[in-house]
């Protein structure tokens, strides 16, 4: 017969596993009557042993070091940059002796704060994740229960603990002012619209390079996200192909493309070619994270080259750190990209042309 788990727990009662979880604990912010109601279940169900009066403890500190486990928190598995990321924090943890739970928020703030709260409920050693950074802060209570966490790729607004990510704002620069050398003056960027510090930094390295030269244009045109909407977690080539075709029906000219994922940038090429706009002749584009695909495009694909594999040694390692008890400064590692030259950027111009 399979155990019973909070999330049963939790589902039973119709409420959410974090406030199950703060309810079973004895943490503020749950009513008396909420409290009784979890734990009648609890019992029922099994979760708890029957005579359990009084609110079950977080495991204490002694025995949260003793976990062999690492919890590792991302948007969704499917997408290339997060695929990598597990295979690199899974083969530190494994080296190590942990082993790696992982979990998904689908960029949901409910589902973030429930995981958090089965993190601390499951006792785990420590936690590298990838935060939704919305409204809600569920990391700084993780935290508080003694379990370290790592912020990758997006820091955690006011926490102030360790964090290391790409250097977006660097690797956004590199590709305009790559761009700007192959004689592109008029700029289309096409961006996820999601309130994520990684599009914000790509954003601050668009307008910075472009304000380095005189006489250039550029407009950011937000690409829709069904995140929401569908669960589903990952860049569309289709929606980047629709903004693409809805921005040419402006008649706003422009000479150069850059991509917030080459996932985008394959929607925006297929929109362009269907207006017999061709590439590079006619508008050079650069997309974002290097994938697989992007050298076998046609024409081959200039990207940004993203660090992830170190991004995620550095995480592991850093968390691993902390767990072995390690006291210093929050650490914060910025790590710029690599701007991978191919077709679609163009060659240079020619002198005096």
């Amino acid at each position: 017969m399979r155990r019973s788990t909070l999330s049963d727990l939790a589902e039973n009662l119709g409420l959410s596993v974090n406030t199950v979880s703060r309810a079973l604990r004895g943490k503020d912010g749950v009513s008396t009557r909420t409290r009784e109601l979890v734990l009648e279940e609890a019992v029922r169900i099994g979760y708890v042993t029957a005579g359990a009066s009084r609110p079950v403890p977080a495991p204490a500190a002694e025995s949260r070091t003793r976990s062999r486990t690492i919890g590792l928190t991302i948007p969704s598995s499917t997408h290339m940059f997060a695929s990598e990321l597990i295979g690199a924090i899974e083969a530190g943890a494994r080296a190590a002796g942990y082993s790696l739970d992982l979990f998904s928020t689908e960029e949901s703030e409910s589902q973030e704060s429930d995981i958090a709260a089965q993190i601390v409920d499951s006792g785990l050693a420590g936690a590298v994740v990838i935060p939704v950074q919305g409204e809600r802060e569920p990391w700084a209570s993780v935290r508080a229960e003694g379990i370290p966490v790592v912020a990758v790729s997006r820091e955690i607004d006011h926490l102030g603990g360790d964090f290391v990510g790409v250097d977006s704002e660097a690797g956004e620069y590199a590709a305009v002012r790559h761009l700007l050398s192959r004689g592109a003056r008029s700029f289309v960027s096409f961006e996820e619209d999601l309130a994520i510090s990684t599009i914000a930094n790509r954003q601050r390295g668009f307008v910075r390079a472009l304000g380095e030269v005189e006489g250039t244009k550029s407009r950011t045109v937000p690409v829709p996200t069904r995140r929401f909407e569908t669960g589903e977690s990952d860049w569309r080539p289709e929606e980047a192909y629709r903004a693409c075709l809805e921005f040419l029906e402006t008649g706003i000219a422009f000479d150069a493309v850059t991509v917030g994922d080459d996932y985008f940038a394959l929607g925006v090429v297929r929109a362009l070619a269907e207006r017999d706009i061709r590439v590079p002749e006619d508008v050079r584009v650069v997309g974002y994270g290097d994938h697989p695909y992007s050298a076998w495009m046609r024409p081959s694909l200039s990207s940004i080259r993203l660090p992830t594999r170190l991004i995620g040694e550095l995480a592991v390692a850093l968390v691993l750190q902390r767990v072995a008890g390690e006291v210093s400064p929050p650490v914060r590692r910025l790590i710029k990209p690599e701007l991978v030259v191919r077709e679609s950027s163009g060659p240079r111009p020619l002198s005096g042309a």
